[in-house]
């Protein structure tokens, strides 16, 4: 390999490390915001859940001031929501004689507050997801080859652990659409390696 070639490659993988400093940053950043969101939904749904019929007469209260309403008109005060539908409490039922008591008498804290610590869960998850994307950056950043099977096989694993959960959450569709992004990055990652090797061999 010549000189230029080399010093090709190397200004190659600067770029490469310093686009994983960035990702790094970004995914921090990003896992800090889930943990904060998971941390407040989870002291909201245990705070809603405590209030019992204290919250339903709230809501209740509330619904009648026209400040909530709980229809499919997806209203909050004189405000439209966006592509949100608040819960009816109503609409729920259980065959379990405790959870249909709790229906029965508080509903609304009961739903809002299992809703709001189910939110947490979900936050919880996503800060973990974010936290393994953000370690593999880091794993790029600092390894002299950005195409070891460390590497590959972590990025692999991240991005077929989001096809998974876009195939339950979303639906087939964006499901397969991701499963076929991942077998392509894992392709062109692998071919890297092989190029990688061949060029190391020629040094």
């Amino acid at each position: 390999m010549g000189y230029k070639e080399m010093n090709e490659m190397n200004a190659k993988l600067a770029k490469i490390k310093k686009s994983a400093h960035v990702g790094k940053i970004v995914t921090n950043i990003l896992c800090i915001i889930a943990i904060v969101g998971c941390v407040m939904s989870l002291i909201s749904g245990i705070y809603i859940y405590s209030l019992g019929p204290r919250f339903d007469r709230m809501l209740d209260e509330a619904t009648e001031a026209g400040y909530v309403d709980t229809t499919d008109t997806n209203e909050i005060g004189s405000a439209k929501t966006i592509n949100i539908q608040l819960i009816d409490p109503e609409k729920f039922d259980s065959d379990i004689p405790a959870i249909q008591e709790k229906l029965e008498n508080n509903p609304a804290s009961f739903v809002y507050g299992i809703y709001m610590m189910g939110i947490s869960v979900v936050l919880a998850g996503a800060a973990i997801m974010i936290k393994v994307v953000s370690s593999t950056f880091g794993l790029i950043e600092k390894d002299e080859n950005p195409f070891t099977d460390r590497i590959i096989k972590r990025v692999t694993t991240v991005l077929i652990v989001v096809s998974v959960l876009l195939l339950l959450t979303n639906g087939a569709g964006l499901g397969v659409v991701s499963g076929v992004v991942t077998w392509l990055i894992y392709t062109v990652m692998d071919y890297g390696r092989t190029l990688q090797i061949q060029s190391d061999e020629t040094l």
